[in-house]
């Protein structure tokens, strides 16, 4: 028997590019905080209110300032109609509203934290990636032991409210900056980029002897 962690796209095992190169890149400011927020293929759970919420807490938090308090991006999947009601919305802060993206992996590096639902594949990108993890929700069954593989190894955080996420969030990007790279530290080591890559190796082996 042998343990690798969970396989997935080799792209999660290059060193990721500059964070401020991807953020201009993909649309953002370079140098404002940046949250990720992600809802599966399908576009699944509240999104919209964590991301109307999260905004509206960024605002109040840099409303003194020359510059927002943070920035988002919400990848809402095949969601169309996701998609279209975040899309006409006035978001306070700089928001970045797409639909299924490829490259998935280059919003993640550009980001200092992910919130999302506790999809098995999500967190080990995140891990792969060094992102701290902000679970909203899961899929009882199937989800449910991912929260506490979370929370037992200090990589992320378990909160549904909406505006309760929303104030983690601010705390991340302001005075607790430092709990959030924290946990980014534990993500690194946490995280099996190269899991695929050993399994493949594994496999072969096995078919040469």
């Amino acid at each position: 028997m042998r343990k690798h962690g969970l396989p997935i796209r080799p792209a999660f095992a290059r060193k990721p590019r500059p964070k401020a190169v991807l953020r201009h890149e993909l649309g953002w400011v370079p140098d404002v905080p940046a949250a990720l927020i992600v809802s599966g293929g399908e576009g699944m759970g509240p999104v919209g209110a964590i991301a109307r919420a999260v905004a509206a807490r960024l605002t109040a938090d840099g409303q003194d300032k020359r510059q927002p308090a943070g920035q988002l991006a919400v990848i809402c999947g095949r969601n169309q109609e996701l998609l279209g009601e975040l899309s006409a919305y006035p978001w306070p802060v700089p928001t970045l509203v797409k639909g299924f993206v490829e490259a998935i992996w280059d919003w993640m590096a550009a980001s200092d934290c992910i919130i999302t639902k506790a999809g098995p594949g999500t967190i080990a990108e995140a891990l792969a990636l060094g992102l701290p993890i902000l679970l909203s929700g899961y899929i009882p069954g199937q989800e449910t032991g991912n929260v506490p593989y979370v929370l037992k190894h200090g990589v992320g955080v378990y909160v549904e409210d909406p505006w309760q996420i929303a104030e983690v969030i601010g705390g991340w990007f302001g005075p607790q900056r430092a709990n959030m790279e924290l946990l980014a530290q534990k993500a690194r080591q946490l995280g099996r980029p190269e899991a695929t890559f050993e399994i493949v190796e594994n496999i072969a082996c096995l078919l040469d002897a």
